[in-house]
């Protein structure tokens, strides 16, 4: 092992040989090439996560790597394909029909597509129409709402200004019932005052008279008095002629007023 390392890093013709046996092989074992190139593919891939991820050196460089899987992918599928035509043929002819199944299959999903796309147009318009029907019905709607509103609005505005017209009339009618019960208060005020001022007139006649009666009366008592010898003071009390107060059985006896 170790003379064949030695041969590839100091003979260019070994290289050169070994490079045309491999492809050789590649040609004519196309699937075993093919499989080699792949695993060689994911190797470089595990190599990069290694070197940049896991910071650890590798064997072999990433470029020669991927150089060989390029190689042995396309060699092993040249030489496969020239090796085994028929089943080339029968790969291209599965294919084919693989495709025409596909578009086959492409073309019943745009039809059921454009059909379920119609559909829901369809659909939509007759939603649309039934939105705009809803649309309108809730417009002529909300017109007969308000024109109900209005015309509410307006016996409304007429019941107020009929009502107004009442309490109007009633506060004219309270303020007639009020100026003619004050009027007729006045009129019982001034007829009182009269009365009362008849009343104080005649009392004060009568006051008068019973004064100009008491006085003549006193006058007359007076006049006994100082006959049967008994005066009276300026508070109404009577005296014997010596000076002392007589009793209310001597002013009687003496025919004179207590």
């Amino acid at each position: 092992m170790e003379k064949l390392k030695n041969l590839w890093d100091d003979k260019l013709w070994f290289k050169i040989l070994v490079i045309v046996v491999i492809l050789a092989l590649s040609y004519w074992f196309g699937i075993i090439a093919i499989l080699l190139g792949f695993i060689l593919f994911i190797y470089a891939i595990v190599t990069v996560i290694r070197k940049y991820i896991f910071k650890k050196n590798t064997r072999f460089k990433v470029r020669y790597i991927l150089l060989s899987f390029l190689a042995l992918t396309i060699m092993g599928g040249y030489g496969y394909a020239q090796t085994h035509p028929e089943e080339m043929e029968q790969s291209r002819i599965r294919q084919q029909e693989t495709k025409k199944a596909a578009e086959t299959k492409k073309d019943e999903d745009a039809k059921k597509a454009a059909k379920a796309k119609k559909a829901e147009a369809a659909k939509q318009a007759e939603a649309a129409k039934q939105a705009e029907a809803a649309k309108q019905a809730e417009v002529a709607r909300q017109a007969e709402a308000a024109k109900q509103a209005e015309a509410a609005r307006q016996a409304e505005a007429a019941k107020q200004a009929e009502a107004a017209r009442q309490a109007e009339a009633a506060r004219q009618a309270e303020a007639a019932k009020q100026a003619e019960a004050a009027k007729q208060a006045e009129a019982a005020k001034q007829a009182e005052a009269a009365k009362q001022a008849e009343a104080a007139r005649q009392a004060e006649a009568a006051r008068q008279a019973e004064a100009a009666a008491q006085a003549q009366a006193a006058a007359q008592t007076e006049q006994n008095g100082n006959s049967s010898g008994y005066t009276r003071d300026a508070n109404g009390r009577w005296h014997r002629s010596n000076g002392q107060f007589a009793s209310k059985k001597e002013i009687a006896a003496a025919g004179l007023v207590w």
